[in-house]
């Protein structure tokens, strides 16, 4: 990174904290799941306010169906004239934001992105595995994934980097690489993509609609669902690429949309618990021997928990008459929750007045287990 860059980052990272500190997200106590708002080309935080002045943050912020939730609204520096910085670079000045936003701190994240938004979160997550890691799953409104046409006439007037990477055409190797990296990427493969794309065209005099002073689809439906979750039809909203993500009300698709998409993913607690499985009757003759170096013990496991054991531990219970006995150990546990257990104790000796008597033994296996609890909202 230049020296030049460097000094812009900086200065643009500060003022972002200091934009923050009064806007939504920022609770002392951090909460389960963060939701992330980035905007697009040419946009900033008020890209996401409607005419009648419904703000989709704030909407969600104050929705009870989110209420484990924080919300974050992104801001990265794309000015409609000259722009100076390529995608890869507002992806680390778009991550190192989030950082100072505590986004990362937070168990799990979602992202909500619009238009170019989608691509520089792809991007910055590839960047960062460790990271994405947190994210559940992105919903990228109108996001151009194969380009837009709309990049390829503006590179006639403008030369800002970033739309030789927006443009469409087969040798737009930037965005063809970061599909192939995107899918190859065990880290961030297993990250949900949902898609929304755009029914009306955007009006000349709006946004990038200016380039063309007519009417244009900016983003087509091809490009906008291109690599997206193919078990989850994308969602048509009946808006234009400026207005797709500026929801009236609650009731309007594009916030619809991603409520189900939530409440479909809801957030998972991890749970410990003790659960114990007994083994009775084991009996042994006088002056005999009982023994097994691999009793298998099973308990239940939930699978739509994902239980898993992690760990066990084994000991005897209503003894009679048994000596020389050696504590029952768990030798190893199979991932189908089977506890292998080696055990050995002796009958007690002949008496004078009992006899020979039979002694007996009983095992109780603990077996600690791991469950993946939905929190319902």
């Amino acid at each position: 990174m230049s020296l030049r860059l460097r000094f812009v980052t900086v200065i643009f990272l500060a003022v972002m904290l200091l934009v923050w500190a009064q806007g939504p997200g920022m609770a002392q106590g951090l909460k389960p799941r963060v939701i992330v708002f980035v905007h697009g080309l040419h946009g900033d935080r008020t890209s996401w306010r409607a005419s009648n002045g419904a703000y989709w943050p704030q909407m969600v912020q104050t929705d009870p169906h989110f209420a484990h939730s924080d919300v974050v609204v992104a801001e990265y520096p794309t000015p409609s004239l000259h722009g100076q910085y390529s995608t890869s670079q507002l992806a680390e000045i778009l991550w190192q934001s989030l950082n100072q936003q505590q986004v990362w701190e937070h168990r799990e994240v979602v992202i909500i992105a619009h238009s170019l938004g989608g691509i520089l979160s792809e991007e910055m997550l590839l960047n960062h595995p460790a990271d994405a890691a947190r994210v559940v799953f992105v919903v990228a409104y109108a996001t151009p994934h194969q380009g837009s046409f709309v990049a390829n006439l503006a590179k006639v007037y403008d030369k800002d980097p970033l739309l030789s990477d927006l443009r469409d055409g087969n040798d737009n190797t930037f965005l063809m690489d970061l599909e192939q990296r995107w899918r190859s990427t065990p880290e961030v493969a297993r990250i949900h993509r949902f898609c929304a794309y755009e029914s009306l065209d955007t009006q000349s005099g709006e946004g990038i609609g200016k380039v063309l002073h007519a009417h244009t689809r900016v983003v087509s439906y091809y490009s906008a669902t291109y690599g997206c979750d193919a078990d989850t039809p994308p969602q048509k909203i009946n808006a234009d690429h400026i207005d797709i993500i500026k929801p009236a009300s609650r009731n309007a698709e594009a916030y619809k949309f991603f409520a189900r998409l939530y409440a479909s993913h809801p957030i998972i607690d991890t749970v410990e618990s003790v659960r114990d499985k007994e083994v009775t009757g084991l009996g042994v003759e006088c002056n005999k021997r009982m023994a097994n170096p691999d009793l298998q013990v099973a308990v239940a496991l939930d699978g739509a928990l994902n239980e898993q054991v992690l760990s066990a531990e084994a000991e005897y219970f209503n003894t009679e008459k048994i000596r020389n006995a050696a504590p029952p150990t768990v030798v190893k546990i199979d991932g189908n929750g089977i506890a292998h257990v080696s055990y050995s104790f002796e009958g007690e000796g002949r008496g004078w007045l009992l006899g020979c008597p039979t002694g007996r033994a009983s095992i109780v296996v603990h077996f600690k287990i791991q469950s993946r609890v939905p929190v319902r909202e």
